[in-house]
Parts: C-alpha cells; structure tokens; sequence
C-alpha cells in the first residue's frame, strides 16, 4: 500500500484537469494524455479521494448530511444541515463538482482506457462498479442529474448534458452492475492499485451485489416490485459474509495541505482544524438514543473531554440540543462526581458535550463505504418484507454484532468484549409487528452509518427512521424551512448559467430547486 501512496503524489500532475465544470479551459486538455499511465494509479486515486479531502467532507458531509442526520450541530457549518438554513450555497455544490470534475471523470477514463483489454478485465469490472457508486451519490442527494451525456466532452462533443431522470439513472445502475459483476474473472488476476478491497476480486463481487441490494431498497416506496426484483437478485448473486468483505479506505495519519493531499481522512482533518473538534459536538438526539439502548460504542463515537484535555468520557456523556451551535444555552456544566460521590474536575459550558472521539478523530480512521453490518440489517429487512429468507432476528442480530465489532477498526479503539455485545443484543430485540420491526432495523441502520451522512441521509429518506424531530429554533436561530427536513441538495447555482435549458427542464420535473423538494424515489 505504502508504494501505491508514494506513486500517488508522483503521479497527482499526469490527472485529468481537477476544475470545476464551469472552468472552459478543460477543453484545452489533451483527451489522450493518460494512455500510458497505470490504472491501478488512477484507480487509487479516485478511491482516496472520496474521503481524503478535508475541504468537501467538512462542507457537504460533515456540514450538511451528517447534521441534517442529527448526528452532529455545535459548529458554524452546521447550521447548513442542523438548522436547514443557507449561509454559503456553494457548500451544496460541492459534491457535484468534485464528482463530476474529479472522480467520475478520472474514472470514466479508467473504464474507456480498459475496456476490452484481457489484463484489465477485473479492473474495467471494479471501474464500472465504482462508477455506479459514485454516480449513485450524486442522483440521490440532486435528483436527475446528468448521466447518459456525461463526461463525454472530447468523445462525442457534448458540452451542456442534459439531465437524465432519476428513474432512467436507476434502470440503468442495476444493468451497469449486472454487467461488471458478471465480468470479474478471478482467472483474469487482482485488481492492482485497490485501495478499498486488496485487489481481492470475490469481494469485489460480493461488494457489487451489496451496492445492488443498497440501491434496490430506495426504489421501495415508488417502485415496490422493482426493489424486491433488485433485492433478491442481490442476494442470489452473493453480498458480503463477514466483516472481512467490508468495503473502506484505510487513510493513513497525515495533517490536511491542501486538497491534493488525500491520504488522511478528511473529517478527521476537520476536527483537528481547530481546538475542540472545530465546534463538532454530538447532539442530544443521538447521544440519549444510545445511552437509552445502552449501546457500547458511544465512548467509541464520541468522547468528553475537560479543559486541560483529560479525557471525563466515563463521567459525562451528553449531547447539544440539535440544531444548537456551541455557544447557544451557554451555562457552566459546573462540578463533575463519579459515582461513588468523589470531585472528579469542574466542567464548563465549552467542554461538557461530547465531541467526535479521539478514535473517529484520528486522521488515520478508516473511511466505510459499505459494512457487512448494513448488509445483514438489509437483508433482516427484506426477510420483514418476505423478500428473502424469514430468519429477519437472525440477520438483523448478525448485523448488530458486526456493527459492534467493527468499530474496533478506527485507531486505537478498544475491542467490545463479545459478552457485552450480546447483553446489548438481548437488551435491543426486534418488536413482534412488521413495522416495529422495520423501525428497529433502521433506527440500528442509523446508528451503524455514523460517519457516513450522504448513505445516513438516504436510508432515512427512504425508509422513514429514524423519526427525527424537526429544528425549529433555538437563541437567535430559526429554522430555515419553516421546521421541515430537508430532502435533497440544491443544484449549483453555475448549472442554471451554464447548461440553463437542461437544468429547467430538471427543475420543472422537480417542482422547485429547494432542500425541500423530493428526489424520483423519495415518494411521499
């Protein structure tokens, strides 16, 4: 891995043009100028950069799906997802831009360069998988979005793509990974320069399946059939097995530069920005759901710290009012005992919330794509709805137990002793009626995808749980959308003055340009 990283940097000024697609000079660029370089190279590449960039995660991530998930508020930024309002639109351009100018078009490159080659076959098939991840992001927090017409600049002329529908985007996804997972040929060699996988093509295969189970469940509510048809076929094709087959970049321990430098986890870098987590504090909503199921990985996910750095987690775990930022309801925690009654340190009003722990927190903490244990929560809600096997306690107790134990993989983290997992799996049982069921399994989802706001964002948008409570206000904030959640991201402002007829064509489609308007799938 450490020779993948040092090619890395030598090879960061041989990538595609990395500006904005509103930048005119890409049409200067060379279409032919990466014949020679090694795919693996840029197959790395794109992997880290879905997490190695402080500047995106802190702004669209961190900022927005993650506070709009209640797993965060206390920083400025957060009054983006936290309080629903709009203090720099750009930040909710900014993951449009980094795929399409970065990621999607490096990795429409990699699977045009390897295409029909015997030595690059499971390579194109890892490509093209990758390529319905990431487009899968940018549809499902945009709406239609562009996707047919894409990245296809030099190679067939077209400038201004028009925006595909959600549902066309979807039909094809399913295709697209049907397609590339039949391809991998474990007879055709690894996939060099895999960063999330080790080049290891059955977990390809099963990641690919996973990926296919994930996107077949948001058609549930609009297209039932469809999601149960995608679903199984999923499932009989092989998705992961064990927490071996998780699919996640492992970053390594390096101070944020500049947006070059990937190799750090970039909401790490954001909580070291600045003293205190950057103002990052866990919110009430999420910190009292754990305390009240009792659930071990709290002091994993977060962390409360005094003045002097002394770590108090064992003493205090509280969390903000959501939507509140750190200086609201400003009052001294005061004097803090144990529970035997002994002075343990005062703790002010700066220091008494739980902020990210210093295992999240560490630059070095693995960035999860997708888990065995969202695939088991998966598969014990397609057994709810009788679209797999009837063992729903089954898959939905293995997924609690993976959950738990692959939190030991950030930096340092402690294991959580298994008698512990299973009194937490006793202590949580599944309810008796369907519902409850579908309830539990994704309030746990929920739980699971903390650090993964985008996927967070949209199992609840799908799904309905967990059954957040709106922002409405706190001292001096009012809710941006009148208390309602928000449903999507807005388009960048640049679209409606660059490619203005494709892009009204999608607003008409959609209603409105607004937080509040709802994607194809996410049906009222």
């Amino acid at each position: 891995m450490k020779s993948i990283f040092k090619l890395l940097v030598i090879a960061l000024t041989l990538f595609i043009t990395q500006s904005c697609t509103s930048e005119f000079e890409d049409l200067n660029t060379d279409p032919h100028a990466l014949t020679d370089l090694d795919p693996g190279i840029q197959l790395a590449k794109v992997q880290l950069d879905i997490s190695g960039s402080r500047g995106s995660m802190w702004a669209y991530d961190l900022g927005i799906a993650m506070s709009t998930m209640q797993y965060f508020s206390g920083s400025w930024w957060c009054q983006h997802g936290a309080q629903y309002r709009v203090v720099q639109r750009s930040h909710w351009s900014i993951l449009w831009e980094v795929r399409y100018s970065s990621l999607l078009k490096n990795i429409q490159n990699l699977v045009e360069r390897t295409e029909d080659v015997n030595e690059f076959t499971n390579v194109n098939a890892a490509a093209k998988i990758m390529r319905v991840f990431l487009f899968s992001e940018v549809t499902d927090m945009y709406g239609d979005v562009p996707y047919s017409e894409a990245i296809k600049g030099f190679s067939e002329g077209i400038l201004l793509p028009k925006y595909d529908k959600q549902e066309d985007i979807y039909t094809d996804f399913f295709l697209q990974l049907e397609e590339a997972i039949s391809q991998l040929d474990n007879s055709k060699g690894a996939i060099n320069g895999d960063l999330l996988l080790g080049g290891d093509v059955d977990k390809w295969r099963k990641f690919g399946n996973s990926l296919r189970m994930r996107l077949g469940f948001r058609l549930v509510k609009v297209k039932p059939a469809e999601a149960e048809k995608q679903v199984r076929a999923a499932i009989n094709g092989g998705v992961m097995v064990s927490n071996d087959d998780i699919c996640m970049m492992k970053h390594q321990d390096f101070d944020f530069q500049d947006d070059f430098e990937n190799r750090g986890n970039g909401r790490s870098q954001t909580f070291n920005a600045s003293p205190k987590s950057d103002g990052f504090r866990l919110t009430n909503t999420f910190v009292n759901f754990l305390n009240a199921t009792n659930d071990p990985r709290l002091p994993i996910y977060g962390g409360t710290f005094a003045g002097d750095g002394t770590d108090i987690t064992e003493y205090l775990r509280i969390g903000i009012t959501h939507g509140a930022l750190w200086w609201n309801e400003w009052v001294d925690y005061g004097e803090l005992y144990d529970a035997d009654g002994n002075y343990v340190t005062y703790v002010s009003h700066g220091d008494k919330y739980m902020q990210p722990s210093k295992y999240i927190s560490n630059q070095a903490a693995p960035n999860f794509i997708l888990t065995y244990a969202e695939v088991e929560l998966l598969l014990a809600e397609a057994a709810v709805r009788g679209w797999g096997d009837a063992d729903a306690n089954g898959h939905y107790m293995a997924g609690l137990n993976a959950g738990l134990k692959h939190v030991s993989m950030y930096p340092n983290a402690p294991e959580i002793p298994q008698n512990e997992i299973d009194d937490f799996i006793a202590a949580n049982p599944l309810p008796a009626d369907n519902e409850g069921k579908i309830r539990v399994i994704n309030e746990q989802m929920w739980v699971n995808l903390y650090m993964n706001g985008l996927e967070s964002f949209s199992n609840f948008r799908r799904s309905g749980y967990p059954e957040l409570e709106p922002f409405t206000g706190v001292e001096w904030y009012e809710s941006g959308t009148d208390g309602v959640i928000p449903r999507r991201f807005f388009y960048p402002v640049f679209e409606s003055l660059i490619n203005p007829v494709h892009y009204q064509e999608a607003v008409s489609r959609l209603g409105n340009d607004d937080l509040i308007s709802r994607v194809w799938w996410d049906k009222e």
